[in-house]
């Protein structure tokens, strides 16, 4: 865009109304005027007076007096290349004033040409938006800093990261990121209040400062997640001794009033160098290192290392194809008889998740556990399960080919929200299926997690109440079981298979069954032994008084069709103990055929 010649007009009125309007400009706008060299020949006052110079020692000089190092090179080069080419230049320029502060205005450049287009000198134009800027600079940086702790939020924290990694891959110098959970701070907020928890997590960032440098990136990622960029606070090779000190600071009580509570760490980390270039990249191996952590329990110290960046793709890679194993119908029930040793009869049938893996044929969930890590892949397999269990008990019922219960596992999804009792009552009911036939199996991980055990055991009530027998398996292996007898209602008891395999030639193995067994015969509950293989273990514990047996003795886990097949064999196995053990006695009673009193046919 190119300005026209201006000519002032003849005249004194004209001469007046030039005199009122440059004024009326210096009353409002910032002015200065410079030769085609770039050099300043007029300023008024409110130039002289934004910038802190005089005339004197503006005029003469060049706008380079003003800079404040705030613009690159390329930036000035692309005005100068708008202006010089008869343009109008608009932006926003941040200038140094005399006494060093900064400030900003919005700028207009006039190039001013004669009549041949030569440009003659430059007009600027300028209003003050230093408030403006600072406000919304101010507005920012609330957007990236949390503001309860003082300290970056996740998208601040990754902007730091991000220059960080900058200077590093210039410097050539190295940095190590550390991420931090806190364990026990839920706790916190349900016993003291949130006031309380507000106040450790204060704490916590300020002994993270204390600890780094009052000047150390620290961001707080999430609730009560929390990552630091250390560079000399830990010298190489010594950074788990370092982090161990950082892990004991954080593990000091915090005083809340009166009271000190303490929480406690999970900690990962990972080197930053010149290699590791990729901002999101650094963030996830850091997560990946604090996941690893946390699985293996609180006060955990974990350094990345590739290996947990390639587990992870595998897991990525095996929750896809569970995925899709959902669709195509991969997964299948088989079920594994449990029979009653006092009534001579399988009762009730353990349900066991199969894959049927494309790949690696026939999976049990110990191939595939790390898929009930993911919630929702936990909540669709558990609905799957408990659909196909009532389904196929309806249809066994209906063609008389088995009249027994099942048993069905419970995972800790299944208890993600309320609602499961209800869910059970309405397949049941759709089917025409009996609720006690639905036996529902539960361990101790699911009252596990902070806030989890109180909605848990309000939901197996319910599920009690409407009708369903409730069993505790793996019983034993707890640290609070004997305390889940007293508060839950049961009807079963499963003594874990770890008690059972030494029972015949183990001691301690052999007391302890015989104690749970005689614990839950005085509160009057059901006892089922799991992993039984042979028959001296299947006498050990007759003669102990167990109630149910469940194992390869009896019968491998089977497909739906074959369960009654699979009954059959288990009344048989039984059967046969029971001769063998009258035949030792002297007794030779006649060998019955099963019939329905074994399981149904």
């Amino acid at each position: 865009m190119r300005e026209q010649t201006v000519r002032i007009p003849d005249g004194d009125t004209e001469a007046q109304d030039i005199d009122f309007l440059w004024s009326a400009i210096d009353e409002v706008l910032i002015v200065a005027i410079t030769d085609a060299k770039g050099v300043i020949t007029h300023v008024n006052d409110r130039f002289c007076h934004i910038s802190g110079y005089n005339r004197h020692e503006l005029i003469g000089n060049t706008h380079r007096i003003l800079n404040s190092g705030y613009h690159s090179p390329a930036f000035f080069r692309s005005l100068y290349n708008t202006i010089s080419h008869g343009q109008i230049w608009r932006g926003k320029i941040c200038n140094r004033a005399k006494s060093g502060a900064l400030y900003w205005v919005a700028t207009t450049i006039i190039p001013r040409m004669d009549e041949a287009g030569r440009i003659q000198s430059y007009i600027a134009y300028r209003f003050d938006v230093t408030p403006l800027v600072d406000a919304r600079n101010k507005m920012k940086q609330l957007a990236r800093r949390d503001p309860l702790v003082d300290a970056l939020n996740r998208i601040g924290f990754a902007e730091s990261l991000m220059e960080e990694t900058r200077q590093i891959t210039v410097s050539g110098s190295e940095r190590t990121m550390v991420m931090i959970d806190l364990d026990g701070f839920k706790e916190v907020n349900d016993i003291y209040g949130h006031d309380a928890g507000d106040t450790v997590l204060v704490e916590i960032v300020e002994r993270l400062r204390q600890f780094a440098g009052q000047d150390a990136i620290i961001g707080r990622l999430g609730g009560d997640e929390f990552a630091v960029i250390l560079e000399d606070s830990c010298p190489p090779g010594k950074i788990e001794a370092c982090l161990k000190r950082m892990l004991a600071l954080i593990e000091r009580p915090v005083l809340i009033g009166e009271t000190g509570v303490s929480v406690s760490a999970g900690i990962g980390y990972t080197h930053i160098n010149r290699t590791v270039a990729a901002v999101q990249q650094s963030l996830k191996d850091a997560d990946l290192a604090l996941l690893q952590a946390k699985q293996e329990g609180g006060e955990r110290i974990v350094a990345f290392t590739p290996s947990l960046r390639s587990r992870a793709r595998q897991h990525q890679m095996l929750m896809g194809q569970a995925r899709l194993a959902i669709e195509r119908g991969e997964f299948e029930l088989y079920y594994q008889p449990v029979i009653d040793l006092t009534k001579g009869c399988v009762t009730f049938c353990e349900a066991l998740l199969r894959w049927h893996h494309p790949q690696l044929g026939l999976l049990t969930p110990v191939a595939f556990s790390d898929v009930f890590s993911d919630f929702q892949m936990g909540v669709e397999l558990g609905r799957l399960v408990r659909e196909t269990v009532v389904r196929d008990l309806a249809e066994w019922s209906e063609n008389g080919l088995y009249d027994g219960g099942v048993a069905l596992n419970l995972c800790v999804a299944d208890f993600g929200a309320d609602g499961l009792a209800d869910e059970l009552c309405r397949l049941t009911r759709e089917y025409a299926v009996a609720r006690e036939k639905v036996k529902i199996e539960i361990t101790e991980t699911i009252f596990l997690g902070a806030g989890r055990s109180d909605r848990v055991r309000r939901e197996i009530d319910r599920i009690a109440r409407a009708g369903f027998p409730v069993a505790f398996d793996d019983f034993g292996t707890g640290y609070a079981s004997i305390s889940h007898l007293r508060e839950l209602p049961l009807s079963h008891i499963k003594i874990d298979r770890s008690f059972i395999a030494n029972i015949k030639d183990d001691a301690r193995d052999l007391a302890i069954t015989s104690g749970l067994i005689g614990l839950a015969q005085g509160i009057h509950l059901s006892v089922v032994a799991e992993g039984v293989e042979t028959v001296d273990q299947l006498r050990v514990l007759d003669d102990l008084g167990c109630t149910e047996c469940q194992g390869f003795l009896f019968a491998r886990p089977v497909p739906a069709a074959r369960v009654p097949e699979a009954v059959r064999q288990a009344c048989l196995v039984l059967q046969d103990f029971r001769q063998s053990r009258a035949t030792k006695r002297g007794l030779l009673p006649k060998r019955r055929e099963v019939g329905a009193e074994y399981g149904g046919q």
